[in-house]
């Protein structure tokens, strides 16, 4: 099942294990003699390596030799005559296809009736070519030799410089992936990286008519899916799966092995905590740019990725969890409802999304606005509670709840509690400098704070409190748009107003 790597096997599916192979290898023969390209013709023409024909290209001068290696990059063999159009045509050809067409795999066999002009031992040091041969000692047998050499080194380098830049795709990929902190932007990533990784830059065929889908499994289940060409409908995904895959995916499960056949590839993986992975390459595979053991260590990667994606997403609920039920406990303690926390972090949401916040900076507007009032725990439940109307004394113990909610999370050493904190402190302040605790004005206060006022505000005059009945919704729209650059950032004012809509259906969905 597993390799002395670590890596999973193949099931080979007999009836299409061989793969039908119509590359070929492209030679090009590049003399003034036509004679020359007669003989090499005859010699070369019936020849196969690795099961692939040789392609004969034919050119002669330099200049015609170069226009063809320009039109062709992944020519594999240059036979060279020296001494063309001029003395030193071929050589000269060897310094561009190196310099200036940066054509280092081409091997070059250099071929010359007049040894005398290009000595051997010179023309090896200084040209970078892969062999010398004397036409007149380079007979059938010999150029056989020299050709199947020089394929042989040509496979090798194309192999090496395949997996070199799939080895890089892998990395870039990777670092890519482990940069996402949900699951949508995840999986979106992970899709388009995998296109991006079997992409091969020197076919094309294959891999553009490829469809991919990929899955994550707990106890032979998806739990998260997305595709691309036919599984591209989250409607209809897992059931095309099944059609046409249903007992190879079992297969693959069960066996805890790839598939791979001339027309998919069933990639498997599973981790140390139990979690599978399948990616479905549909469609002709042979063209896939990237080999199977790169293919591998990427997966791995992504799976570990995963892995602690899933853990950070739940540490993540667990602690959103715990600042709703200590936020809401505050306002429990003043009999509002615990609802008020949780409209007021929704609607500063759908405020610092219209605003154009980073990702990172909505989710901590939603994850420390439910804060606001958490100062109001330490309040005497004879002003908490009070029916009525607060006398002046009682109304600056009832402001110094800002504080209190600041002295509370401001040491803390998790860095959303000190911004908590700073929520607390500052959303009664108000735009115009004429809020408390500090007077702030402007872009003095935290936007967040800015953001969380204007929500705090809407939400307590359109509900129900212990000292006042609910308003109507357009009284406090008014309100709102009356104190446009007094109480309020007229910024944020406006944002607040495009996503009324929304927030409106917030209020429903969370109503007391």
């Amino acid at each position: 099942m597993f390799d002395s790597n670590g890596f999973l096997n193949f099931i080979e599916e007999t009836e299409h294990s061989k793969e039908k192979n119509s590359e070929v290898y492209k030679i090009l023969i590049v003399d003034d003699e036509p004679s020359v390209h007669e003989v090499t013709n005859l010699v070369l023409a019936p020849m196969s390596f690795q099961g692939k024909e040789l392609e004969l290209y034919h050119a002669y001068s330099a200049i015609e030799g170069e226009e063809i290696l320009k039109e062709h990059p992944d020519m594999a063999v240059l036979l060279l005559d020296v001494v063309m159009e001029t003395d030193n045509a071929g050589l000269d050809l060897v310094k561009i296809i190196r310099d200036d067409l940066d054509n280092s795999l081409l091997r070059i066999i250099l071929r010359t009736g007049q040894p005398g002009h290009a000595p051997e031992e010179d023309v090896i040091v200084n040209y970078d070519i892969n062999d010398y041969r004397n036409k007149l000692e380079l007979t059938t047998s010999k150029l056989f030799s020299s050709m199947i050499t020089a394929l042989r080194s040509y496979s090798d380098l194309v192999k090496i410089q395949k997996n070199k830049v799939g080895l890089e795709k892998v990395l870039a990929s990777t670092s890519s992936i482990i940069d996402m902190h949900s699951i949508d932007k995840f999986f979106a990533a992970l899709l388009g990286q995998v296109l991006t990784l079997i992409h091969d830059e020197t076919s094309n065929s294959c891999s553009s008519m490829l469809s991919i889908y990929i899955s994550f499994h707990q106890d032979e289940k998806p739990i998260f899916n997305t595709g691309t060409g036919i599984f591209s409908d989250a409607d209809t995904r897992q059931e095309k799966v099944r059609e046409k895959y249903g007992e190879r995916v079992f297969d693959a499960l069960r066996e805890q092995q790839h598939i791979k056949t001339d027309d998919y590839f069933i990639f498997y993986h599973k981790n140390n905590l139990g979690n599978e992975m399948l990616i479905i390459f549909d469609g002709k595979t042979c063209d896939i740019g990237i080999e199977d053991d790169l293919l591998n260590i990427f997966v791995k990667n992504i799976a570990i990725t995963f892995d602690n994606l899933l853990m950070s997403n739940d540490i993540k609920e667990s602690q959103k969890d715990t600042i709703f039920m200590l936020s809401e406990l505050a306002e429990q303690r003043s009999h509002e409802t615990g609802k008020h926390v949780k409209r007021v972090a929704y609607f500063a949401k759908e405020i610092a999304e219209e605003l154009g916040l980073s990702e990172l900076e909505v989710e901590e507007v939603f994850t420390t606005a439910p804060m606001h009032d958490i100062g109001k725990i330490s309040i005497s439940d004879t002003i908490l509670k009070k029916p009525g109307l607060l006398s002046v004394d009682e109304f600056e113990v009832m402001k110094s709840h800002a504080k209190k909610g600041y002295d509370l999370l401001v040491n803390s050493e998790k860095r959303l509690m000190r911004v908590a904190s700073v929520v607390a402190l500052q959303h009664h302040e108000h735009f115009d400098g004429a809020g408390y605790p500090q007077g702030l004005q402007g872009d003095e206060i935290h936007i967040y704070a800015r953001i969380t006022g204007v929500c705090d505000v809407f939400d307590a005059l359109s509900t129900q409190r212990i000292y006042k009945e609910a308003w109507p919704l357009e009284k406090v729209f008014d309100y709102i748009e009356k104190e446009k650059s007094k109480q309020f950032d007229p910024v944020i004012v406006q944002a607040f107003f495009a996503r009324k809509e929304k927030i409106l259906k917030l209020v429903e969905e969370h109503k007391d």
